[in-house]
This record gives structure tokens, sequence and C-alpha cells, in this order.
């Protein structure tokens, strides 16, 4: 996530900062209601975008836990998480 951070800084002043302030904000919406979010490729994952930014935290629900499986950028193929 850093490095993408630097990339939008890079491009904007403070513009990073506020990419890490989304994502920061969308992990914790996922942490409070995980069950918001649609299951998809076969309910194994769901997905959770960052608000202003081409980005997705992809998680899974285990009874009362979130796992975090990545965060990454949707011109990447998110079929790689079948």
């Amino acid at each position: 996530m850093q490095t993408s951070a630097d990339w939008y800084n890079e491009q904007q002043a403070e513009l990073g900062e506020r990419f890490l302030r989304e994502v920061i904000r969308t992990l914790r919406l996922t942490e409070t209601n995980p069950l918001h979010y649609e299951e998809k490729f076969a309910k194994k994952f769901r997905f959770a975008k960052v608000n202003d930014f081409l980005f997705l935290i992809v998680f899974k629900v285990k009874k009362d836990l979130v796992i975090i499986n990545a965060v990454f950028h949707t011109s990447r193929n998110p079929k790689k998480f079948r």
C-alpha cells in the first residue's frame, strides 16, 4: 500500500495520505459490517471498494474473524482469488 501511496503523492500533493485514509476507513467498515459486502467467486471472498480510488479490499469472514487477503488495484485480474 505504501508504494501506491507514494505514487499518488507524486501525482498530487497529499493524495497518497488521502488514499491511505480511505483504505483505513474501508478496512474499519469491513471489520464492523463484513456481511454487507457481497460474496463472489464461489462465496470464497468479499470485495469492498475503496472510495475515490481504483482499489478493492479482498477479504473472507470466518466466524467472528475478518481475514484481509489483499488490497489491490482494479486493473489487476480479480479471478486470481478463485
